[in-house]
């Protein structure tokens, strides 16, 4: 597994935020600027090869091999992400549960965005994104067969996540908010299309307003919480305005690990690819052409990996310094989870 990109941690001392609750303040031996060492990265890394699934998840990650391109160790990945990044006021009884229904929602993710990111039929994604909590699933019986059993699997996954959230404690007091989160996510699926169609729409200000909500933990922050009876429900706002960072956390792992792979696939909408077109290192000419050592060497000739490492760090900056504004739980738990989510992202560079 690749390391060429890390950057060696200074030896500053942990910052420590003094909160005005309950909890103690956050004490972190993570590194205020670069990344993690390769040691830490490998013994988080050694949790996600000995990742057992559930039986259940055994068999969607079968059902999907049926249909789909990832291998195993995405699912045992996704899985490891989840556990680090489960809020602290689930119920314990019910911690695997939502865990499970966490990793189906990114496996829908994942069925969505490799039609849309991949200049997939057009047809085969409206009807897709079509899903919804209330209508009648979509019919499929116009595709050819293999978009047909592909479409089949989508729908099962999805009527698999509804009833799974539909027997949760608080499912009907946050039922909207997790129609109105999906929704998000199948707007950045239109999004991505769109601008692997026409990539001279591709800019920061809309990477930066949409594609976020592709890393499903908006998404798996409302699942734990209608498994979370004793969460203050006056706290909604504040911690979504916590996990809005946490989510952008979580993309940047993605985007400084995945966009190589992309460049394989002529998948443009990595926000590596907008920051080098904006900085003026990558054109849109090299971008429709495909030309990938030309991109690739445009990337890593102007450092742009490096200005989203920076954005993680602000974004973990501001958390520490807001953690104390949920009482319902200690929100530390959540950003030492997010510490020990970039580890496996960059140690999974290619695999995943």
């Amino acid at each position: 597994m690749s390391t060429s990109t890390f950057v060696s941690p200074p030896s500053n001392p942990a910052v420590v935020f003094t909160p005005a609750a309950d909890y103690p303040a956050v004490v972190t031996s993570f590194p205020d600027e670069g990344m993690p060492s390769p040691e830490r990265i490998g013994e988080e890394i050694s949790h996600v090869l000995n990742m057992t699934l559930s039986p259940r998840l055994e068999y969607w990650a079968s059902r999907y091999a049926e249909v789909g391109k990832r291998n195993i160790y995405l699912w045992k990945w996704c899985r490891q992400g989840v556990e680090i990044t489960t809020l602290p006021c689930v119920l314990p009884e019910l911690r695997d549960e939502v865990g499970d229904t966490r990793v189906l929602g990114i496996m829908l993710d994942v069925l969505l965005d490799d039609v849309a990111d991949r200049k997939g039929d057009e047809r085969l994604l409206e009807k897709l994104l079509s899903l919804s909590f209330d209508a009648p699933p979509p019919d499929f019986s116009e595709f050819p067969s293999e978009q047909r059993a592909y479409g089949k699997l989508t729908v099962e996954v999805w009527e698999e996540i509804k009833a799974r959230a539909a027997k949760f404690p608080r499912y009907a007091e946050y039922a909207k908010l997790l129609r109105y989160d999906y929704l998000q996510l199948f707007n950045v699926m239109r999004y991505s299309h769109l601008v692997n169609e026409n990539l001279s729409l591709l800019n920061m200000a809309e990477h930066e307003l949409y594609t976020p909500h592709n890393m499903h933990m908006i998404i798996s922050s409302t699942l734990d919480l209608l498994c979370s009876p004793n969460f203050d429900g006056d706290e909604l706002g504040a911690l979504r305005d916590l996990v809005w960072h946490a989510q952008c956390m979580g993309r940047v792992g993605n985007l400084i690990t995945t966009w190589e792979r992309e460049l394989a696939d002529g998948d443009y909408t990595s926000g590596v690819y907008a920051h080098a077109l904006a900085g003026g290192d990558v054109t849109l000419a090299q971008l429709r052409g495909n030309d990938r050592e030309q991109i690739r060497a445009g990337v890593v000739r102007g450092g742009h990996e490096r200005h989203f490492i920076d954005s993680w760090h602000e974004h973990r900056r501001y958390l520490l310094s807001k953690a104390h504004l949920i009482r319902s739980f200690d929100f530390g738990v959540i950003i030492k989870g997010l510490e020990r989510l970039i580890c496996i992202h960059l140690g999974s560079r290619g695999y995943k």
